[in-house]
């Protein structure tokens, strides 16, 4: 789910090693659904991993995997578990449907049956989800700036670790905090607090410079940016961007601040997941690295960026 009020287009997942039928059923949603289509259980499993994905419409006779123990798999990931399952089978089984439906599936029909059948069973469920993504989107949100919020975050930051685990490339995070914000708030009062929260905000949602970047409101006055695909050399670029755009905004600071215009400090981590040295790290070092950066730019004067690879802890093999 994207940031904003607006919800993107749903995206519909076909996990068929049938060509035929991975073609027809294309036609029949492409101009509706975002679809990815995947020919076995494990590229299947891949798409759920590096995408979002509202809706699985899978095969019943999967080559690598049965089609029982997809659901099972499915459903028991705290990733996808959520996601629904509508099962396709050629030559459809009681014993089967009923494995299936006790297992996660939400559907069991038969592919053979006419088309029709088959677009109004997905067309039903993908707008049940839609109904619930404009619910969920009230709850990920932080209602004073409109990024997403600390619950959104841990979602974003474990499904991005574990792409990076799979696709063996960095990612890269932001810590920012507003400086001395509780000064501004004590001398300019909430509701101008509010406002500079705000217009913070939407520089940092600005400063993102791939669709795939992700903000959100750590807590307070501290906002963190996501940035997958990312080198520490490139990060550093994003910040850079980052304070520029914040020196636009020009919000006069607090007198006891000793500065003219609202400042921030910013922390940058990134560790590459699966890297050898860094597998047995978490989500989690990802952040109380950044947090531990953006400590040491604050007490060496605040409005800084600072930043250091060789911080990363060591992990015994």
């Amino acid at each position: 789910m994207t940031q904003g009020q607006n919800l993107p287009r749903s995206t519909l997942l076909l996990v068929d090693p049938d060509s035929k039928r991975q073609a027809s059923l294309l036609s029949m949603f492409k101009q509706v659904y975002h679809v990815e289509m995947a020919a076995d259980g494990k590229d299947g499993f891949d798409a759920l991993m590096e995408s979002d994905i509202d809706l699985i419409v899978a095969s019943a006779s999967l080559p690598d995997i049965n089609i029982v123990n997809f659901c099972l798999d499915t459903k028991q990931n705290p990733l996808t578990e959520h996601i629904p399952i509508i099962v396709l089978a050629e030559q459809p089984h009681a014993e089967q449907e009923c494995r299936c439906l006790a297992h996660g599936a939400v559907d069991y029909v038969n592919a053979n049956t006419l088309p029709d059948i088959i677009r109004f069973r997905i067309r039903n469920q993908m707008h049940g989800i839609e109904q619930q993504k404009v619910l969920e989107l009230v709850s990920i949100t932080d209602g004073l700036t409109g990024l997403a919020n600390r619950m959104q975050l841990d979602t974003v930051l474990h499904k991005e670790w574990h792409a990076a685990i799979r696709g063996g490339h960095p990612i890269s995070l932001m810590m920012i905090d507003i400086d001395h914000f509780k000064n501004f708030n004590d001398e300019f009062g909430h509701i101008q607090g509010d406002e500079c929260l705000k217009q913070v905000a939407s520089a940092i949602s600005q400063s993102k410079a791939r669709k795939e970047d992700f903000a959100a409101r750590y807590g307070g006055e501290e906002f963190v940016l996501l940035l997958p695909f990312t080198h520490l050399s490139g990060a550093k670029k994003v910040a850079t961007q980052l304070m520029a755009n914040i020196r636009r905004l020009a919000i006069p600071a607090a007198p006891s601040s000793n500065s003219q215009h609202v400042t921030v400090s910013v922390g940058i981590a990134t560790i590459s997941p699966a890297s050898e040295h860094h597998r047995q790290l978490s989500p989690l070092t990802l952040l109380n690295l950044a947090d531990k950066n953006l400590f040491a730019a604050k007490r060496s004067g605040r409005n800084k960026v600072c930043a250091n690879e060789e911080q990363l802890p060591k992990v015994d093999s």
